[in-house]
């Protein structure tokens, strides 16, 4: 339970540090804080809140660090890199104070909130092609200042970047590096990786184009060279961070939640309908008598059915004979390894049918049955669909062209679907193309499995249009035009 709903009112907070910046009629010995929404829960070390301050009503983020072997060192890190940002004239939150729970066991550092501010992923998808690309390159400037500075986010994803429609900021100071020099070429190239993987495909392309007009503009010589390197720089980030991504997906964190009971082990989306989360949990199997059977298999059985107005999809992996369960009894399910195996998809801007719940149950000595339970992807399978256009060509084209961006991703992945078989992808309503069962899909391959793998997926996906040449061609061209 996060503590906005713990809360009956204002909190009371006895102020230990403050900046010249917090307001004289907050900047007394004792605050008090009203919060009204959690923004992000990492469990047992930290909480961040939206607020308000009692005394001025003044906007805030408010990061609570609770008890924790690290925790001087995490909310010191966090107020000093504040403090620091602002020093050097970079563009990020502004600090206000350090203060104290009255029991003194949890630590606050309280800065003033950004208003309007959105992720920079979020303002590329609602702004127009001129507001994306003055994001783009006021992105690519503010990197450029903080590398001079010796500024460097060692965590590096889209949230800790806000744009309020006018102007970018740095956040999450307490995961940023200072150095007394402009960063090396080595750090330079890591920073500029890890910022592309975290954007999505059109919006890295801006990113990159801004990179070329006003990131080093003094030093064409060394900008030509990250600019060469920066593939083979994004390829092994993605790759490392995939692999702790998947690890993440397994534990109880903002996005997670893990749970072990004595008849199963679950992990589930924190967002999800709570009341869908414990009718699954409570009853996978009764879920499965709801709504209609999807597929009817000796290894799965697949229902879709509604719940709240929405559609999901729940799918059933049946035991199998003895033996084949005594060989997995060490490696991981099916069933797990597709739930994380679809959050690193998604990681990955691959769009995919998002995993809601995993459930496995742990009754027997030997693995059991197993759920998984998924949103439902609308659309048509792309056979179908490919069929329904008919001689309108510009619409498969559209298709190609998607299916070879899920390719290139794939790629800097070193992933192999496994059974990459036109059923198992599907155009939705708005013409995205869906990656979907990934039972048999594996990531961070090495050199000859991700050849291999690699060549089976590309054989498999092109019998599908075997008695089509000009399908054929039309799907190798799009896959050259992404591997130039």
């Amino acid at each position: 339970m996060s503590l906005v709903e713990e809360s009956g009112g204002p909190i009371a907070l006895r102020v230990v540090e403050s900046a010249d910046q917090l307001d004289a009629s907050a900047a007394t010995a004792e605050l008090r804080l009203d919060v009204s929404e959690a923004l992000r829960i990492l469990p047992d070390r930290r909480e961040v809140y939206a607020g308000q301050l009692c005394s001025n009503q003044q906007a805030v983020v408010a990061k609570r660090f609770l008890v924790h072997p690290k925790q001087a060192r995490d909310w010191r890190r966090e107020w000093d890199g504040l403090v620091q940002l602002n020093a050097l004239g970079l563009s990020a939150p502004t600090p206000l104070c350090v203060a104290e729970e009255a029991d003194g066991s949890a630590v606050w550092v309280i800065m003033a909130r950004i208003e309007g501010a959105v992720s920079v992923q979020d303002a590329f998808l609602d702004g127009d092609s001129d507001e994306r690309t003055e994001l783009a390159q006021q992105l690519a400037k503010l990197v450029d200042a903080a590398h001079r500075a010796g500024v460097r986010q060692r965590d590096q994803h889209v949230d800790n970047w806000a744009w309020d429609g006018a102007r970018l900021y740095l956040l999450d100071a307490g995961s940023i590096e200072f150095s007394k020099r402009a960063l090396s070429e080595r750090a330079r190239l890591q920073d500029l990786a890890g910022i592309c993987v975290t954007l999505g495909p059109e919006a890295e392309c801006a990113f990159r184009e801004a990179i070329r007009s006003k990131y080093l503009i003094d030093d064409q010589a060394l900008k030509g060279r990250l600019l060469d390197e920066l593939d083979g720089a994004i390829v092994a980030l993605q790759t490392e961070r995939a692999r702790r991504y998947f690890k993440k997906t397994r534990r109880t964190c903002t996005e997670f939640v893990d749970t072990k009971a004595d008849a199963y082990h679950a992990l589930h989306l924190r967002q999800a309908a709570p009341e869908l989360i414990e009718a699954f949990l409570s009853d996978p199997e009764a879920l499965m008598l709801q709504g209609r059977r999807l597929k009817s298999g000796n290894t799965s059985t697949v229902q879709g059915f509604e719940y709240a107005g929405k559609a999901y999809v729940l799918k059933r992996y049946n035991k199998k004979p003895l033996m084949n369960r005594i060989r997995h009894l060490f490696s991981g399910s099916r069933a797990l390894k597709s739930w994380s195996s679809s959050w690193v998809l998604e990681m990955a801007f691959i769009p995919t049918a998002r995993a809601v719940a995993v459930y496995e149950d742990t009754r027997e000595r030997l693995p059991g049955v197993r759920y998984l339970l998924m949103e439902q992807i609308e659309g048509r399978i792309l056979p179908d669909y490919v069929e329904s256009c008919g001689a309108d060509l510009a619409q498969v084209e559209a298709v190609a062209e998607a299916f070879a961006q899920i390719w290139s991703a794939l790629g800097r992945l070193r992933a192999a679907h496994g059974d990459l078989k036109a059923t198992n992808l599907i155009v939705g309503p708005d013409g995205r193309l869906h990656l979907f069962d990934l039972d048999a899909f594996r990531f961070g391959l090495k050199a000859n499995a991700f050849e291999r793998g690699r060549a089976k997926d590309l054989r498999r996906f092109m019998q599908n249009w075997a008695g089509r040449p000009e399908l054929v061609e039309l799907f190798e061209s799009k896959l050259r035009e992404v591997s130039e």
